[in-house]
Order: structure tokens, then C-alpha cells, then sequence
């Protein structure tokens, strides 16, 4: 069962008014129920908008039906998550007919990266997408590989850098379009690390748990940990209100 919840930090909501709120949420892992109580709880109107910070697939059952809810809202704005490039990697020759002369014809690096996401969690996924219909897996993956890799925005005078993993190989003397994938997809920061000193850098991918945080956002100076680890045992989906700062948790 499904338990929504609600707890706030720094609550502004009565003085900023309820409209044309962002809010962000991550590492979803196919956990669908989660994912649809969560839209419930922070009442996400048609004028707010949602970003969702990557990996909304594998591990968890229904993945590709929270993908095909989020391809449905105009306001929900994916962002790369590394399972979703090794999906995107994947799908391309996966949608071709299988056959003999196909699996042959597979290179080291397709295999590889097919082991890899079946590994972390992909077969559900894929089990998945095998029941779509052709012209739906296309969609699917046309909308992954439309997917940014990072994105900046502004709410209530603060500046802040939605990624999936942190910045890897990070320098202030860098600018964000100077950074590999890689870079945006597998970072794991520590806790005393330390982003830009005019903008904050909110992110998933490391479970909140390893970092010391439990299940709840993870908040430092110069970063915001988001990923509560929704699809693991005693763990939860967060969601962050950028305007507010306050949290939201299933």
C-alpha cells in the first residue's frame, strides 16, 4: 500500500501565492502508485511545472507507464537519467526484428550495454516495452533521446541546476556546456562537496541513505540531494518545491 504524506521546511507557500510553481522529483524507478500520489499531493496544476530529474526506469514495475504519463503533460520536463541513456543505447536494435543474423551482427559494445541495463534493473523494462506496440516503443524512444542532459532555472530569485548525479570532474571555472555526459549521468558527490557559490545544484542519483541523510532531501550549502530511494526498501519518493523549498514525500 501506498502511504502519501506531507512535510515541509522553510514554508512560504501563504506568502508566494499557489501559481506557476517548479518542482522537482527524481529516481522514480518505475514506481508508478508512487509517482501518481505524489501529482496528487503537491496538486500539480497545468501552470506549475515539474521536473523530473532521471531515472524514472527499471528496478520497479511500471516504469514505462509513468514515461507514457509524462509524455502527456506539456509541464513535466524529463531530464537524463543514466538508465535512461542505457535504454536509449539499447532500443534502437532492440526494436528491429531479432533474429539469428541480427544477434550475430551485435557488437561487443551493444552487448555490453545490454548486459549492463538488464543488470541494473532493465528486464522489467523491457518486458515492458515488449507489449507495446511498435509505433509506441518509438515514441518512447524518441522522447528519451530528447531528453536534456541539465537544465537552469530561476524561481524566487535563486538560481538553480537541475542534473541527475551532481557534476562530475566539477570547476568553477567550467561552464556547464563544458561537461561530458558522463560527467552529468555517474557523479557521486561526498558531503563536504562543494558547487558553484552563486547557485545551487539540485540532483539525484546517489540515494539520500548513503550520504547520511535517511529518507528525507538532503540539504548543503552549495547542493540538494533529492533521491530518497523511492524503490528501495524503507525508502520514499521526495519532491522538492523550488519557489517554497518545501518537501513533499510518499
Amino acid at each position: 500500500m501506498v502511504y502519501c504524506a506531507y512535510a515541509a521546511g522553510n514554508t512560504q507557500a501563504n506568502q508566494w501565492g499557489d501559481s506557476n510553481m517548479i518542482y522537482v522529483m527524481s529516481d522514480i524507478h518505475g514506481c508508478l502508485e508512487q509517482y501518481r500520489c505524489m501529482l496528487e499531493v503537491i496538486e500539480l496544476a497545468p501552470e506549475d511545472t515539474l521536473y523530473v530529474l532521471g531515472d524514472v526506469i527499471d528496478r520497479g514495475p511500471d516504469g514505462v507507464g509513468i514515461l507514457q504519463d509524462m509524455m502527456g503533460r506539456a509541464n513535466v520536463i524529463p531530464i537524463l537519467g543514466n538508465h535512461e541513456f542505457t535504454a536509449a543505447i539499447c532500443l534502437p536494435w532492440l526494436l528491429e526484428s531479432v533474429t539469428d543474423r541480427s544477434l550475430e551482427a551485435l557488437e561487443e559494445t551493444q552487448i555490453a550495454a545490454l548486459s549492463e541495463w538488464i543488470a541494473n534493473g532493465g528486464g522489467v523494462t523491457l518486458r515492458a516495452l515488449q507489449a507495446l506496440s511498435q509505433e509506441e516503443r518509438e515514441d518512447i524512444l524518441e522522447y528519451l533521446r530528447e531528453m536534456e542532459l541539465y537544465v537552469q532555472v530561476t524561481a524566487r530569485g535563486r538560481t538553480f541546476v537541475l542534473t541527475h548525479s551532481g557534476l562530475d570532474h566539477f570547476s568553477t571555472e567550467k561552464e556547464l556546456k563544458d561537461y561530458g555526459l558522463e560527467d552529468f549521468l555517474f557523479g557521486r558527490p561526498e558531503l563536504d562537496t562543494a558547487y558553484y557559490p552563486d547557485k545551487i545544484l539540485v540532483f539525484g542519483h546517489t540515494p539520500t541513505r548513503i550520504l547520511g541523510g535517511g529518507d528525507k532531501i538532503l540539504r548543503r550549502e552549495t547542493w540538494i540531494d533529492i533521491d530518497c530511494g523511492c524503490v528501495f526498501k524503507g525508502g520514499r519518493l521526495g519532491c522538492l518545491c523550488l519557489d517554497t523549498m518545501e518537501e513533499f514525500y510518499v
